[in-house]
């Protein structure tokens, strides 16, 4: 049985231990080119275990895609660039891309096996790191930012939304908030995690509203933060 994520397992005599996977950094800000190395420690020591430890890449929206497996084999199709290392029965693990493209962003996740023993039985323990998030540097590109009014539809019917679209910028990391008639709006706010393709990134935020309170309200206001720089995008009901 192969279980995700920190795990308890219970031994005989109501002995218990703890399985888990720490990475770090979480968040790896590295130019086009330079090489970086993803640190992953597990809780206990992997025993002469040739296949303990295996790294994977994920992108969002996308399923997660083995890279390396038995520490140090690259998975069929992983480009050389990428490399594993750690002992057999050690506890520090190591994952490095030396010169990084675009296209390696992504979050990347370490996961280990332990071999647990008892008198009776022998179960096997999957355990899954954090994750590293490994992002490009380089120049600020500000987000386009627009505004969608609610369609006609919707306005007939009990709720009204509107949609802020966010894409094309650089680093990551843009905070939406809203304000209607000048006072920030929380209620009925939701707002997608960020989605990056070759560097850029893009996200999306929604603010539903009554129909009675929709009707009320005059300026609606989608507002960005970026990289410490302000942006908005807003919507006057009665010019439209």
């Amino acid at each position: 049985i192969c279980y995700d994520l920190q795990l308890l397992f219970h031994r005989n005599h109501n002995i218990w231990g703890q399985v888990t996977v720490t990475q770090n950094p979480e968040i790896k800000s590295i130019k086009q080119g330079e090489t970086v190395t993803i640190c992953c420690k597990t809780s206990q020591f992997t025993s002469n275990c040739n296949d303990c430890v295996s790294w994977y890449k994920q992108k969002a929206g996308e399923a997660p895609k083995l890279l390396i497996y038995y520490i140090n084999r690259l998975q069929s199709g992983t480009p050389s660039r990428f490399s594993g290392s750690g002992s057999r029965y050690g506890s520090d693990f190591t994952q490095t891309i030396s010169g990084v493209q675009t296209e390696d962003t992504g979050d990347y996740y370490c996961q280990s096996y332990h071999y647990i023993n008892s008198k009776s039985i022998v179960s096997l323990w999957c355990t899954f790191g954090g994750g590293t998030k490994l992002v490009l540097a380089g120049p600020t590109v500000k987000p386009s930012v627009s505004l969608l009014p609610p369609s006609s539809l919707q306005i007939s019917g009990d709720s009204a939304a509107l949609l802020c679209l966010l894409s094309s910028y650089s680093p990551q990391g843009a905070l939406v908030s809203w304000t209607l008639d000048g006072s920030e709006v929380t209620e009925g706010v939701v707002t997608s995690a960020e989605s990056e393709q070759d560097g850029r990134y893009s996200r999306s935020s929604v603010l539903t509203l009554s129909k009675a309170r929709w009707e009320e309200g005059e300026l609606y206001v989608c507002r960005v933060t970026h990289d410490g720089a302000p942006h908005e995008a807003s919507f006057h009901k009665s010019r439209c």
